[in-house]
């Protein structure tokens, strides 16, 4: 049950009683929390923010205005009726203006790790599964059981299908779609393709000193254009020593949906690969 002496409550607010609500929740005008919700200690809803449970909040989230997270998912097939398994989020997650997460329609909750920024209007879909420390730009758009792991980078109004997985350290640029798997350390510049090597992301996240090995990894794995079992079995011979190689092998191998494709040159132009690397400074 709610207990109203450990948390602030905006008289305009709207509370469920069975909401729970730790030490230092603050609700602020114009929220709507309905259903089983638990709320952890030190979380902010600033205004206007909308809850239904099943949804579970761990410590230190800010929720801006105009929120809606934990509602039924966009499936024709789902009754609005039937709570599910809900939505789980962990802690410390930035959610800004308009975001949406919908509930799950399996077993496993739809699911939100630690440290996760998500921008303006961003979309995750039912049973989607986002990772540690995620940037999701501004109008992203996870469709429903979309894979996000840890330190993926999204760009504004980026697409990912259905079922789709990003890897660790991955980063798509704004306004493309993927409709295949992205394997960790790599970018997709244009919709549906691999550029290289994020080479930005792995210098911040402290890894240098794999890059040239990944580099290696990736030529082997897609520039090269061999059968991908051949390109696997290679590039495991020549490199799996290296922890992110077998990272990278492994998650390839797991793919269910395909791997994008390296978009390579066309007609005498630069392959995004071709380009200069971002300084460690650039967003």
């Amino acid at each position: 049950m709610r207990n109203p002496d450990v948390a602030t409550i905006h008289p305009s607010s709207i509370v469920d009683q069975r909401v729970e609500l730790a030490e230092d929740v603050s609700i602020g005008p114009g929220c709507i929390i309905e259903g089983r919700v638990t709320i952890g200690a030190g979380c902010r809803l600033l205004g206007h923010v909308c809850l239904k449970g099943p949804l579970t909040l761990g410590r230190g989230n800010t929720i801006y205005p105009f929120a809606a997270l934990g509602f039924e998912p966009q499936d024709r097939k789902y009754k609005p009726d039937h709570e599910g398994s809900g939505v789980v989020i962990g802690e410390d997650n930035i959610i800004r203006e308009g975001v949406t997460i919908h509930r799950a329609t399996g077993a496993q909750p739809t699911t939100v790790g630690n440290r996760n920024y998500l921008m303006c209007y961003c979309h995750l879909g039912h049973d989607s599964r986002v990772g540690n420390d995620c940037v999701i730009a501004n109008g992203v758009l996870l469709a429903g059981h979309v894979e996000l792991h840890d330190r993926v980078t999204m760009g504004g109004a980026a697409v990912v299908h259905q079922f789709c997985r990003i890897g660790r350290l991955a980063m798509q640029s704004g306004a493309c779609g993927v409709v295949q798997d992205v394997p960790p350390f790599c970018v997709v510049y244009q919709s549906a393709f691999l550029a290289g090597i994020n080479i930005v992301g792995l210098r911040r996240a402290g890894l240098r000193q794999h890059i040239k090995t990944l580099e290696t990894a990736f030529r082997l794995l897609f520039k090269e254009r061999r059968a991908m079992n051949n390109a696997l079995l290679m590039t495991e011979q020549q490199l799996g020593d290296d922890p992110l190689v077998a990272e990278m092998i492994a998650f390839i191998r797991g793919s269910k949906r395909g791997i994008c494709h390296y978009y390579g040159r066309r007609k005498g132009q630069r392959s995004a690969s071709d380009l200069e690397p971002m300084p460690d400074t650039a967003l």
